[in-house]
């Protein structure tokens, strides 16, 4: 369950990376009580709004890569799962490379329907003291 779990937030951030709504409709639950708050956004309710937030986003993004550290998976009752993590966010604005650190925190709700577990609430918080995690030389 833990890795099924991981794997659903991994595909979250995959989608984020390829800036695709069809792969974000897919991580998502699409229901009313959704809620996602993008750091120094307002609170978007209910998928068509959140999908709306993303769509805006994407067509305004060059390129944004993730390197997700400090993750925490707690799972509450066997249906609903908590993540909490260090967005290391590398985007490119006019040439500019940009780095920035968002807390996040991803709800996950498993769906009986579809068998996998869905998002049901993101928010992001930007961090006013960010410094990018070494890189790892392999």
């Amino acid at each position: 369950m833990l890795k099924d779990i991981e794997n659903a937030n991994a595909k979250f951030y995959e989608a984020f990376e390829n800036l695709s709504i069809t792969m974000m409709e897919s991580v998502w639950s699409h229901n009313d009580n959704c809620i996602c708050i993008h750091p120094g956004w307002e609170m978007f309710v209910g998928w068509i709004a959140i999908r709306e937030s993303w769509a805006t986003i994407f067509a305004n993004t060059e390129n944004i890569k993730f390197t997700i550290t400090n993750s925490k998976t707690r799972i509450y009752q066997e249906v609903i799962a908590v993540i909490t993590c260090l967005e290391n966010i590398e985007m490119f604005r006019n040439e500019a490379k940009i780095q920035l650190g968002v807390v996040a925190t991803n709800i996950f709700e498993y769906n009986n329907n579809q068998k996998k577990w869905l998002i049901v609430h993101h928010h992001g918080s930007p961090l006013s003291n960010y410094f990018p995690p070494p890189l790892v030389q392999i």
